[in-house]
């Protein structure tokens, strides 16, 4: 009969559990997705493969045999074997993990690969070993390059259509202006031999056209401006919107609006652009004003941590809340043109400038009457 001692029996525990460990790390080893590598260290500073991973072989198309016991010169090829070898005495000079892209060829094709290795030293500070990873990152550079590509592909031809936009309505302002201009003619030639008023409607019926479409092209034309020439400077906000109102002064004196407008700081933005922009939304103000009470317009702004939050408010008609995003693309109308004249642009303007100063800008609805436009406009402009 054999009786197993308190001491056998835990030293065989023990045994069992190192083993149990070696067969979980070896898995962990062998599954891992990044390529896994040792190199010993000879003392006569040549390097030579000790242990790699089951995706070191994947990745290569290399056998074990073909690479355990093999220096590295005889297994990674040119050019990168030069550079390799310069990382690997760096990491062993400075003491330290090193890491680095290398594009390597193999038998399963051309690998992008992160490599960092890490010295391992003995007692004596000697270097006897350096373990090694590599990830994969050929999908994700291929993935980069195609993107950077498709993207230079998309900016040329968003450029081929700002210039058609451009030229097109440009070119097209004058065949326009010589239809006006005849049209008067003709208008006055009828009504000077008095015509029946038949003939004199049709004409009115070619000039409201015509009127109509050089607002679409004055519009298109401003909307493709916008960018092409930009002079990014320190700018008193309060004079810009000064001009603005210098130049509605017109309009404001007529429809007998109020404008408030509060101390303003001085900002780095694109001035041109900005006074646009007011340009456009005070206009709005005023021309979807309600019959009901004086028009009255307020500027507001506030300064947050990354950024300038202005608000132009009136106590117009107001918009729908189903309509808050779609004033902003092109051509969008919400009233009919005998309601008030338009290209239906001017938002869309208003959003390619706040763009440009890498902010935002939206429309909520105003209390008791009318609405808000609020934009922000970025500190971090360069």
């Amino acid at each position: 009969m054999s009786t197993t001692t308190p001491d056998r029996f835990g030293k065989e525990s023990y045994t069992q559990i190192l083993k149990e460990k070696d067969q979980i790390l070896s898995l962990i080893y062998d599954t891992v997705g990044d390529v896994i590598f040792a190199l010993n260290v000879t003392a006569s500073g040549e390097y030579i493969f000790s242990s790699v991973n089951q995706s070191f072989l994947n990745a290569t198309g290399l056998q074990r045999e073909q690479v355990i016991g093999k220096n590295v010169k005889d297994v990674i090829p040119e050019p990168s074997l030069t550079e390799v070898l310069g990382h690997y005495e760096t990491a062993i000079s400075t003491k330290s993990s090193v890491s680095w892209e290398e594009i390597t060829p193999y038998p399963t094709g051309t690998k992008i690969g992160e490599v960092r290795i890490a010295p391992v030293f003995d007692h004596n500070e000697n270097c006897k070993m350096l373990i090694g990873s590599v990830h994969d990152i050929t999908d994700s550079r291929n993935y980069a390059k195609k993107l950077e590509v498709s993207m230079e592909k998309i900016a040329q031809k968003n450029y081929e259509l700002e210039q058609m936009g451009y030229v097109t309505s440009h070119d097209l302002s004058e065949p326009l202006n010589t239809i006006q201009s005849f049209s008067m003619l003709l208008k006055n030639e009828l009504k000077e031999s008095h015509h029946d008023g038949k003939a004199l409607k049709h004409l009115e019926f070619i000039t409201s056209a015509t009127n109509r479409m050089q607002v679409l092209l004055k519009g298109m034309l401003d909307y493709n401006v916008i960018g092409k020439q930009l002079e990014l400077k320190h700018s008193d906000l309060h004079e810009v919107v000064d001009h603005v109102l210098e130049d509605l002064a017109g309009t404001i004196m007529k429809e007998e609006a109020e404008v408030i407008v509060p101390d303003l700081p001085s900002l780095k933005i694109y001035e041109s652009e900005l006074r646009m922009l007011f340009q456009n939304l005070i206009g709005n103000a005023i021309k979807y004003r309600s019959p009901d009470r004086l028009v009255k317009v307020e500027i507001t702004c506030q300064e947050e941590k990354e950024r300038w939050k202005l608000e132009v408010i009136d106590n117009g008609i107001g918009i729908d809340e189903e309509y808050f995003e779609r004033v902003f693309h092109v051509f969008q109308r919400l009233h009919k043109q005998k309601q008030f004249e338009g290209s239906g642009i001017g938002l869309s303007i208003c959003k390619k400038v706040i763009d440009l100063h890498d902010g935002q800008i939206w429309v909520e609805k105003n209390s008791p009457y009318g609405s808000k436009f609020c934009f922000t406009i970025s500190k971090k402009l360069i």
